[in-house]
């Protein structure tokens, strides 16, 4: 069984974690795991990382061989040892660019012009869906990589600090809307809940219910506007009101 203490540590503190600008993906870079096809790409190096993460995703980090790496990427091991030391520099390699990926979608989404909240409507629901549609992905960014070192957590804890970063704008948001409560808000509030987002999103992807993320929108939604908007708005933007009257309405007939 996963040791949930290790999530714990990767969570820990993410705040301080500097929010690092996210490094632009080559053109034309697909998602970097098996569901997107190891085969159809020429290049030796792509084909490695999306060997490498399929792998990870299928069988874990510590059961995972060069040798399964290279024979599912169909490539020999001389081209292998050509682009990376060891498996652990492949893995780091494959989990930036899958991270960098997943950031960029979610990034395209939030830097919409509109207000705050809708954009982290938009952004947690592409993130969401993201997920989704790439199991593996998903399981090796939020599950395998636990396992996989202290660069590859750090690499995690990364990723959620540029979260809080984004999520954090709501403080602004709320000021300019003249929110008296945002003044009382704690400074960690916003990795609080980053915290709080990842956690129930690594144990829906632990317990195989990827593809059910989606599901989770309006009420992670709630979760992280909540602190910012104040009950009432909260729940408005994340649908959930709206979504109680049609359960209360099917309910009656």
């Amino acid at each position: 069984m996963f040791d949930h203490r290790q999530l714990a540590a990767a969570l820990e503190s993410v705040s301080s974690v500097p929010a690092e600008p996210i490094a632009p993906a080559a053109d034309g870079d697909a998602l970097i795991d098996g569901e997107c096809g190891i085969a159809r790409y020429g290049d030796p190096r792509r084909r490695i990382f999306d060997a490498m993460i399929e792998t990870v995703a299928q069988r874990g980090y510590d059961r995972t061989t060069i040798e399964r790496v290279t024979g599912a990427a169909q490539v020999a091991a001389p081209v292998f040892d050509e682009h990376f030391e060891d498996k652990q520099d492949c893995f780091l390699h494959a989990l930036d660019r899958l991270i960098g990926r997943v950031e960029q979608i979610l990034l395209a989404r939030v830097r919409w012009p509109m207000p705050w909240p809708e954009r982290i409507q938009l952004g947690l629901r592409a993130l969401l869906v993201e997920l989704a549609e790439h199991p593996d992905s998903a399981r090796v960014a939020l599950v395998a990589c636990l396992s996989a070192g202290d660069a590859s957590v750090a690499r995690l804890r990364a990723a959620l600090a540029r979260l809080v970063a984004i999520l954090d704008e709501g403080r602004e948001y709320a000021a300019e809307q003249g929110s008296p409560e945002i003044e009382y808000l704690p400074p960690q509030i916003s990795a609080a809940i980053v915290g709080g987002i990842a956690a129930i999103v690594h144990r829906q992807v632990l317990e195989d219910r990827t593809a059910e993320l989606p599901l989770l929108l309006g009420d992670l939604l709630y979760f992280a506007l909540l602190p910012y908007l104040g009950h009432d708005e909260a729940l408005s933007a994340s649908g959930l009101q709206v979504a109680a009257v049609h359960a209360r309405r099917r309910a009656v007939r």
